[in-house]
């Protein structure tokens, strides 16, 4: 299992390094409206470090490893559990620090939760079209994402201090309204959903031989 952890984390590792590195200069300088920019990111984020995982580790590699189909995908998607921790601790903290007297910070707040609530099943499913049907599809699934997210990223950003009319906003402004439950109950389903995505994978994995 370290084997595993241990090339796997490298790519989330770095990817959590970049993600976080461009923020600190903008907030010094009182740019806080590229913390929209980067809860958008977080999907795009998680889902290129299970790209980059995948197509540096063989099958081959795997297999000479002692372990079973389900203690493989068991660690990868603990380490992917663990990076959307981290990316909803880090981008907290930040809008916790340049929003939290504002009127701004539920907004704000709503949409980092948003964003690492979806970002757990979208790096499960990336996980199952691996290893159903192979680390090209998964590039080209990836990739299209990536551009598409990155655009929705700048679309966001774009008018991102007027929550009432920003485009791509209308899911997170709602859900900073609503009651204050909404939001561990939205937790609470995607880790739910996260779940059983695991055990699916686990019947992929053990089932179909497309990463060979």
């Amino acid at each position: 299992m370290f084997a595993i952890l241990r090339k796997t984390s490298f790519f989330y590792f770095t990817h959590l390094c970049t993600f976080s590195a461009p923020a600190w200069p903008a907030l010094m300088k009182g740019e806080g409206g590229i913390l929209s920019m980067m809860a958008v990111f977080i999907p795009a984020w998680l889902s290129s470090s299970v790209l980059w995982s995948e197509r540096q580790e063989s099958y081959a590699f795997l297999r000479t490893l002692p372990v079973t189909d389900r203690e493989i995908v068991r660690t990868k998607f603990g380490l992917v559990l663990a990076a959307a921790c981290a990316y909803w601790v880090i981008l907290s903290l930040l809008v916790l620090s340049s929003w939290g007297s504002s009127w701004e910070y539920p907004a704000y707040m709503a949409l980092t939760n948003l964003a690492c609530a979806l970002a757990l099943p979208l790096a499960a499913c990336w996980y199952i079209v691996s290893w159903r049907f192979g680390v090209d599809a998964l590039t080209t699934g990836v990739m299209i994402f990536v551009v598409l997210d990155l655009a929705a990223a700048f679309v966001v950003n774009v008018d991102n201090r007027r929550w009432v009319g920003a485009p791509g906003i209308a899911a997170a402004r709602w859900l900073a309204e609503a009651p204050w439950y909404f939001q561990p109950a939205m937790f609470l389903l995607s880790l739910a959903f996260y779940y059983a995505l695991m055990e699916v994978a686990v019947r992929v994995k053990a089932r179909s031989e497309a990463c060979l």
